[in-house]
């Protein structure tokens, strides 16, 4: 199966925010996609060590803080967070997030 359907239950909430992980491994062990719908934004600074986050704004508005640098970001934007960057982001927002490699928990640093 190729064509993947949006799963239908969350696959964690935390910190402001809730995802469902797309089901994708059986196909690739390179990269992960994620759906993440916030109505505050993110409640935490984090830097990603080995995952290049990239995120595509479905819906909404807010901004990132990369950083230290504060952008806005609307419906259509693409927001690319190399690895080993710190940041947060705030808002109303629905966002497909592409992470190359996949993301795990340890190798996350919360500040």
């Amino acid at each position: 199966m190729y064509v993947i359907k949006e799963p239908t239950q969350n696959s964690f909430e935390k910190v402001g925010i809730n995802g469902k992980i797309f089901p994708i491994s059986d196909l690739t062990a390179k990269s992960e996609f994620v759906l993440v719908q916030t109505q505050s934004g993110h409640e935490t600074t984090i830097i990603e060590h080995d995952s290049d986050f990239i995120y595509y704004v479905l819906e909404g508005e807010g901004y990132f803080l990369i950083e230290d640098q504060k952008e806005s970001c609307a419906q259509g934007d693409l927001v690319v967070i190399p690895a080993g960057k710190k940041f947060t982001y705030k808002g109303n927002l629905k966002l497909l997030l592409s992470c190359t490699p996949p993301w795990t928990q340890e190798q996350e640093e919360t500040l």
